[in-house]
């Protein structure tokens, strides 16, 4: 069909003429471009409002439009012929497979300047397109200067080929080693290359965020010579600087800071004149918090295309970038708001907090059902209430004492009427407010201490506690209710400066503060509800109240029990291609508990599993130790520990340090550089402790080292890096079992109970058999690694669970039974790192 003037009946159906017509006449008859969908006669179905202005604005929104549909905006002088920037837009909507229309406002008559390119079957890849260009011969091969080929990292992108031609979902572990970065990559360039279709690449940690953005794609953006390679990285809202709201919180200066934050604020307008990212990564000095809240972007105070410095915006350049992309890196968390942004909307083909996609590798897969908890869930704490108050008025600053001033500085009628309201209503609901929320948190610290717990389960047994009459029930039901007043009173003092034009908009800045920050308490006071009195007959959740930090910040969380609904039905299900990969995925060499966590078991067609083998050997490059004459962790803890740190001087002393001993606490963490400092162990081997100092800057130091020991929790039992000699031996003190006081683990294993299950097998374990392996998948981490692991745990040889827990880990040389008897099995192989292990499996 080609371009030209149509009578509406042969194009704009009847929904999407009226749906124009309705737009523009709302908009004065002014311009408004819309996006319509094509049906297969030609005909234009639908459409929908995009924005308010001329065609070229548009070009500004990323993911406005997707391939296959009609952009079309009206021409309000009737007269159809395109201009130069109508033919401009048109010629690069067209690349993009994106049509081009200009309609009059009765959307009586239409002139298609583009049609919408034909849809053409997807090209599939080929064993070519991505095999062979990791094979020995093929283009990365040329290009690495440290080129190993790989089978299993063939097998593995071939694989995720197939899932990209046919869709479906794949659960894929990849082992230490696979490379398996450039093994989705690969298919998900080439594929983007064949079929314009980008990918989203989602990761847990910033480190692998790094690496990705850092060095695979700039290394395949040179590899990939016969395509163009792009990709972006995109944070969330709140990393980003706004510009305007840079701008009018320094014109508010002495009003909204005191002295020292307000100097942070001009070092942050100085550096934002030099930094072409504009996140807060790139600040060389972290501001603190309550500074940062006044300048972060907020997609609830943005003005988009309608601020004044929306060309300049580092959020939105970010944004435009990443519409262009093959490959758009984010971590979980962003892909979760995005999933719990189109939840709410049910807008599951436009851009909302990501631009649409089909396309998604989910990487340190593992992760991803507590970050979908985190962003699905209600979180409120104590002092993110406070810096809420605060940012409305704290000693005489803050938002309510700059919009005093501006309106007892007017002394019109108008301003003095709204600072009547603001004094006599506004600014007393915040002081009660905040006495009232510092009640509910100092109750719920008390109902803690008498609990002698960091952290309390909330069941229903919660809504008799004593703690009710003792106030919290008065407390909590006026703590909404102050938030109700400020609420109203807000909008009361906008409704009425908005009858001054003028006022308004020489207002509107704090007004627009003022207005998210009461969005943000009444978001608070639903966390509040869902936590403490949640909905009879609502979904499921999980609750608790804690205790965080040395501040004692209190805090309350609700999350839904089974997550595993929303991930099938609104993540899996809406994209063409979901890859889920990690090192670490399987437990007994099946992907069981990973589906059931997420969902997927009963999805047509059905996962597609696959376990990559590490191609290291780790039979000659490591040996497991595993000390049988300890008392068990759960039996002794006492006395397990004690042997623990002589174990871990024993081991020291055969590697000469270059060890990590991992902790399933921060207490074991402090006893045990206690323990190590007070025998003077610090005085040949540094002592690096996790929490006396930032976790990059301990690895740092650990490397920069070569023959320290560091003493480390959770977040260093995966996504950590260190290759070769710097790291040698690994101590793992205890297996990895979830605390069963945990809410959500409590929880989870009550509802396995109650359907007859078993909790232990089914969720316990599965755990701990997962984390046991990312533990033992820091130390071999290149084909040249060599090194020990000591698992002091008996219970791996004497428990009947501990043979399958042994079975999914790497199969290194092992050597089982008295510590006296390993101890000189670990010095040989330390002091012959040439040799050759006898048996893979050996008894001590």
């Amino acid at each position: 069909m080609t371009a030209g003037a149509d009578a509406p009946g042969t194009r704009l159906l009847p929904a999407a003429a009226g749906a124009i017509r309705g737009a523009i006449f709302m908009a004065g008859g002014r311009e408004v471009c819309f996006v319509g969908t094509v049906d297969d006669d030609g005909a234009i179905a639908t459409a929908r409002v995009v924005a308010r202005g001329d065609a070229t604005s548009v070009l500004a929104l990323p993911g406005f439009a997707q391939r296959g549909e009609l952009l079309i905006h009206n021409h309000p002088s009737g007269v159809l012929d395109p201009s130069e920037p109508d033919l401009q837009v048109a010629a690069g909507l067209h690349d993009n497979g994106i049509g081009f229309a200009i309609v009059n406002n009765g959307a009586t008559e239409l002139y298609v300047v583009v049609e919408v390119p034909r849809h053409q079957r997807s090209t599939l890849l080929t064993d070519v397109d991505v095999a062979d260009a990791l094979g020995p011969d093929g283009s990365i091969a040329t290009m690495h200067p440290r080129y190993e080929d790989r089978d299993s990292q063939r097998a593995y992108a071939t694989t995720i080929a197939d899932l990209y031609n046919a869709g479906g979902v794949g659960l894929l572990e990849a082992g230490t080693g696979v490379g398996k970065s450039l093994g989705y990559l690969v298919p998900a360039l080439r594929w983007a290359h064949l079929n314009g279709e980008r990918t989203i690449v989602s990761t847990n940690t910033i480190n692998l965020q790094e690496q990705l953005v850092r060095q695979d794609l700039p290394f395949l953006a040179g590899a990939l010579s016969d395509q163009k390679v792009r990709f972006a990285l995109l944070k969330g809202w709140r990393n980003y600087l706004c510009l305007l709201r840079l701008e009018h919180a320094s014109g508010a200066g002495t009003q909204l800071f005191e002295e020292g934050p307000a100097s942070e604020l001009a070092a942050i307008a100085a550096w934002a004149g030099r930094t072409s990212d504009g996140s807060l990564a790139d600040l060389p000095t972290p501001p603190r918090p309550e500074v940062w809240d006044e300048v972060a972007a907020e997609p609830d105070l943005c003005l988009r295309m309608k601020c004044p410095l929306f060309d300049d915006c580092f959020l939105f350049k970010a944004r435009r970038v990443a519409a262009q992309a093959d490959v758009i890196v984010v971590n979980h968390h962003l892909l979760m708001a995005d999933l719990a942004v189109r939840r709410a909307s049910q807008n599951w083909d436009d851009a909302a907090v990501l631009p649409a996609y089909q396309r998604l590798v989910i990487d340190e897969g593992h992760h991803i059902e507590d970050a979908a908890a985190q962003h699905l869930g209600a979180t409120v704490t104590r002092r993110a209430l406070q810096r809420l108050f605060g940012r409305l008025e704290r000693k005489g600053k803050g938002l309510l004492p700059a919009l005093a001033g501006k309106l007892a500085a007017e002394g019109d009628l108008l301003s003095v009427a709204s600072l009547q309201l603001v004094e006599s209503r506004i600014a007393p609901a915040v002081r009660a407010g905040r006495e009232h929320a510092d009640l509910v948190f100092d109750l719920l610290g008390g109902f803690l201490d008498q609990s002698e717990a960091a952290v309390v389960r909330l069941t229903d047994r919660f809504a008799q506690h004593p703690v009710w009459r003792g106030g919290l029930d008065k407390a909590l039901r006026d703590v909404l209710a102050e938030f109700n007043v400020m609420e109203d009173g807000l909008r009361l003092v906008r409704e009425r400066l908005e009858t001054d034009t003028a006022k308004a908009e020489q207002l509107a800045p704090l007004l627009n503060e003022m207005r998210g920050v009461a969005r943000r308490l009444q978001s608070a006071g639903d966390a509040l509800r869902r936590t403490l009195r949640p909905e009879a007959g609502g979904e499921p959740s999980v609750r608790w109240v804690e205790v965080k930090g040395r501040e004692k910040n209190i805090g309350l969380s609700a999350v839904p029990l089974d997550l595993a609904p929303v991930l099938r039905d609104d993540l899996f299900a809406r994209a063409t291609t979901t890859i889920v990969t990690s090192a670490t995925l399987a437990t007994n060499g099946r992907f069981d508990f990973l589906a059931s966590r997420l969902g997927v078991v009963d999805v047509e067609p059905a996962p597609v599993t696959g376990v990559f083998p590490s191609p290291f050997d780790y039979a000659t490059q490591a040996l497991l130790a595993i000390p049988i004459d300890l008392p068990a962790p759960n039996v002794d803890a006492a006395g397990h520990f004690a042997r623990v740190m002589e174990i871990l001087a024993d081991l020291l002393a055969a590697s000469d340090g270059g060890v990590f001993a991992l902790f399933t606490s921060h207490r074991d963490v402090r006893q045990a550089a206690t323990e190590l400092r007070a025998r003077r162990l610090n005085d040949r081997w540094p002592v690096l402790v996790h929490g006396e100092e930032p976790r990059d800057a301990l690895l740092a130091r650990f490397r920069q080292s070569g023959d320290a020991v560091l003493l480390g929790t959770a977040s260093f039992w995966e996504g950590v890096d260190v290759p070769g000699r710097a790291l040698r031996a690994l101590l793992l003190p205890r297996l990895p079992f979830r605390v069963p006081t945990d809410p959500v683990t409590a929880a989870q294993c009550e509802a396995i109970e109650a359907r007859g299950g078993d909790p232990f097998r089914e969720y316990m374990l599965p755990h701990a058999a997962l984390r046991l392996k990312q533990g033992f998948g820091r130390l071999i981490r290149s084909s040249t690694d060599r090194g020990v692991v000591v698992l002091a745990d008996p219970r791996v040889a004497t428990k009947n669970y501990g043979a399958s827990l042994l079975a999914g880990l790497p199969p290194a040389s092992r050597a089982i039974g008295r510590w006296a008897d390993i101890v000189p099995r670990v010095e040989r192989f330390f002091a012959a790192p040439t040799t050759q292990p006898p048996n893979v499996a050996e008894t001590a």
